[in-house]
């Protein structure tokens, strides 16, 4: 890991099976000493899961002052082309790195 990203100890807290959207719908704690990025903890999401990154988007991050534990909830689908269908596309950006955010608005000339 570079000197930007920070380990982020993971817990599941709930987790619904979605069968009409084929997809988990996951409640989770993320402990860290900062906020966390959203692309980073979609990334290590992804690792503890064992699913591609593709497939996992963060729907919100909620911290509270004073405290180093976030609130999350996630969708996992289990195929990236129906996640891409679904989500809505400010939450696709958002689960974007800066770089392919800024890759992604650049028009193309």
């Amino acid at each position: 890991m570079s000197s930007q990203e920070t380990a982020y100890q993971i817990s599941i807290v709930e987790e619904r099976v979605n069968k009409l959207m084929e997809r988990r719908e996951i409640k989770l704690e993320v402990a860290s000493q900062a906020s966390p990025r959203r692309d980073l903890l979609r990334k290590a999401l992804a690792s503890a899961l064992k699913v591609p990154v593709e497939n996992v988007y963060i729907r919100n991050v909620i911290s509270s002052y004073g405290s180093q534990i976030c609130t999350c909830t996630a969708h996992v689908y289990d195929d990236a082309a129906r996640g891409k269908a679904i989500e809505p596309k400010h939450i696709q950006m958002r689960n974007l790195s800066r770089n392919e955010r800024k890759q992604a608005t650049t028009p193309i000339a």
